[in-house]
C-alpha cells in the first residue's frame, strides 16, 4: 500500500528546495528518508511512495523539485526507468537514486541521464544530507560504494567506483556521457574553458580511452535493470 504524507510548504524557500518525494518499496526506508531530508531542513514538503507508479501520480500532482528513489520498487517500473520519464520532462526535478546497488553498470544509467545524482545507501547520514543539498544547489553528485567489485568490463575498471576519480572528476565524467561539450561543460560547472579541456583530457586517461568517440564507442549496451 502506498503512503503519501504532504507537509506545510514554505512559499519563501527557493522553488527547486521546496518539496520532495521519496520512492522506495520498503515502509521503515520512506520513513527515514523522508524524515531525514525534514529533519535537516533540506526541504519542507515530503511526499512518498511505493511504487514508480503512484510516484508518477504524485509528481502529477504536486511537481515536488526533488526526487529521491531507489533503483528497485514494486510494481513494473524500476527507479531507472522512473528516472528517465521524468528527466524527459519539461521543468524536469531533480532525480537522486539512493539504492543499495552497486554494480557499475547501475552507476552508468544514472550518469547516462537517468538521475542527476546517485548515493550509495552504505555512505553515512550525514554525507547523504551534504549530497542532497549539493544536489538542490545545482551540483552533481555520485557517492559509490566503497566495496563494489572491480568491472566486468576491463577497460572501465578504473577506480570510479574506489576514490581514484575526484568528484569534479566524476561530475565531468557524468556530463561527458550526457554528451556535454566542452563549453556546455564550463556552463554547468561555472569552469573556464581550459579548465575544462584539462578534466576532460585526465578523465579519458583514467579511463584509458583516447577520445570522445573511442569513450562513446566502447560503452555498453545500457543495463537491463528491470523492464
Amino acid at each position: 500500500m502506498t503512503t503519501e504524507r504532504y507537509d506545510e510548504v514554505n512559499e519563501a524557500l527557493p522553488r527547486r528546495a521546496r518539496r520532495a518525494l521519496v520512492v522506495d518499496q520498503w515502509p521503515l526506508a520512506r520513513w527515514a528518508v523522508s524524515g531525514l531530508l525534514r529533519d535537516a531542513a533540506v526541504v519542507e514538503s515530503v511526499s512518498v511512495a511505493a511504487t514508480a507508479e503512484a510516484a508518477w501520480r504524485i509528481y502529477q500532482e504536486s511537481r515536488p523539485e526533488l526526487v529521491v528513489t531507489d533503483c528497485d520498487l514494486l510494481g513494473s517500473w524500476d527507479g531507472i526507468r522512473l528516472g528517465r520519464r521524468l528527466k524527459e520532462l519539461p521543468g524536469a526535478p531533480l532525480v537522486l537514486v539512493y539504492t543499495e546497488r552497486s554494480e557499475l553498470s547501475v552507476v552508468i544509467e544514472c550518469l547516462r541521464g537517468a538521475a542527476d545524482g546517485f548515493v550509495h545507501r552504505s555512505v553515512e547520514t550525514v554525507a547523504m544530507v551534504d549530497a542532497v543539498e549539493r544536489l538542490v544547489a545545482g551540483r552533481h553528485v555520485w557517492l559509490t560504494s566503497q566495496d563494489q567489485p572491480r568491472a566486468e568490463e576491463g577497460w572501465l575498471e578504473t577506480d570510479l567506483q574506489h576514490g581514484g576519480m575526484t568528484v569534479r572528476e566524476r561530475e565531468v565524467l557524468a556530463l561527458l556521457l550526457r554528451r556535454f561539450s566542452n563549453d556546455e561543460i564550463a556552463d554547468e560547472l561555472h569552469l573556464a574553458r581550459q579548465t575544462v579541456k584539462n578534466y576532460v583530457s585526465t578523465v579519458l586517461q583514467k579511463l584509458e580511452v583516447s577520445s570522445r568517440r573511442e569513450l562513446y564507442g566502447r560503452m555498453w549496451a545500457p543495463a537491463q535493470v528491470g523492464s
